[in-house]
C-alpha cells in the first residue's frame, strides 16, 4: 500500500464523551481510541451462533465488550498482560481503497502497551481459509503496520493457560481482596515454595489466603508456571512486578 493510500484511509470513532471523531489514519489520535468507546454494539438475539458479552477488565476499571467466546479469550489474555495499558474493543471504523476494491472494517480490539498500539482482529482458523476474510485482514494489516501499529490475527490460544488465567482472574479486583490477608501472605511468601505451602504458612483462613495469593499472582508480583494446570504444588517464583 502506498502512503498517499494510507493517508486516505479514513478512521472513525468515539471519544471518551461518546463523541464520534472522524481522521485520516495518519493523523487519528491513537490514545483518544483507546480511551473512547465501541464504534458498535454487542446485540443478542434468539438463537445467534456467537455469544457477545461484557467483561470487567482490571486494566481498564470498567467493563469491556466482546462478540464471541474467542473475543472473550483475546480480552483475558490482554487483561492480564503487565505490558498492556489500555484496552479498546471495536475500537474504529476503517475504510478506504484497497485496489479497485472500497473496504470498510472493523477490528475487534486496540491495545495500548508499553512498546506501542496493537491492532487485533480474532478470526476462528476455518475463518482465515475464505478470500475475502483474508483478503480484508492483509489490507488491514498492511494499513495499520503502515501507520506504525502492529497488527494481530489470533485464532485462539493454550487451552490450558487460558484456564489458569480465568482462575487467577478471582484475584483481579482489589477492592474484594483482605488486605490483611494480602499483607500476610506476602510476608510469608519465599522462592521455591508451593501454593500448599504458602496458604499454610500464612496461618490464616485458607480462603482468605488463597484469595490474597490470587491477587498477587494476577498483580505479577508473583508467578508460577502457567502452561501446566495449577495445583496445590505449583512452584511459586517472584514475578517481573516484585522488583
Amino acid at each position: 500500500m502506498s502512503s498517499r493510500g494510507v493517508l486516505d484511509v479514513e478512521v472513525r470513532y468515539l471519544d471518551e464523551r461518546g463523541d464520534a471523531v472522524a481522521s485520516r489514519l495518519a493523523e487519528v489520535d491513537a490514545e483518544a481510541v483507546v480511551a473512547g468507546g465501541p464504534v458498535r454494539r454487542f446485540p443478542t438475539r434468539r438463537n445467534q451462533s456467537n455469544y457477545p458479552g461484557w467483561l470487567w477488565s482490571a486494566t481498564m476499571g470498567h467493563l469491556v465488550g466482546y462478540e464471541s467466546l474467542l473475543e472473550r479469550d483475546r480480552l483475558w489474555l490482554a487483561d492480564f498482560d503487565p505490558t498492556v495499558r489500555g484496552i479498546a474493543s471495536q475500537p474504529f471504523w476503517m475504510s478506504g481503497r484497497d485496489g479497485s476494491v472500497l473496504r470498510r472494517h472493523v477490528p475487534d480490539f486496540m491495545l495500548k502497551t508499553d512498546t506501542g498500539f496493537v491492532v487485533i482482529d480474532v478470526k476462528p482458523k476455518k475463518m482465515l481459509a475464505d478470500p475475502d476474510v483474508a483478503a480484508a485482514l492483509n489490507w488491514a494489516e498492511r494499513t495499520c503496520t503502515a501507520r506504525g501499529w502492529q497488527f494481530e490475527i489470533w485464532s485462539g490460544g493454550d487451552p490450558v493457560l487460558l484456564r489458569n488465567v480465568r482462575f487467577l482472574a478471582a484475584g483481579r479486583r482489589p477492592e474484594l481482596i483482605d488486605t490483611n490477608a494480602l499483607g500476610k501472605v506476602a510476608d510469608v511468601l519465599r522462592p521455591g515454595m508451593s501454593v500448599a505451602e504458602a496458604e499454610n504458612a500464612s496461618g490464616i483462613e485458607p480462603q482468605s489466603a488463597r484469595g490474597a495469593l490470587l491477587s498477587l499472582l494476577w498483580q505479577g508480583l508473583w508467578t508460577t508456571d502457567l502452561t501446566q494446570p495449577l495445583s496445590p504444588s505449583s512452584v511459586l517464583t517472584p514475578g517481573v512486578r516484585a522488583a
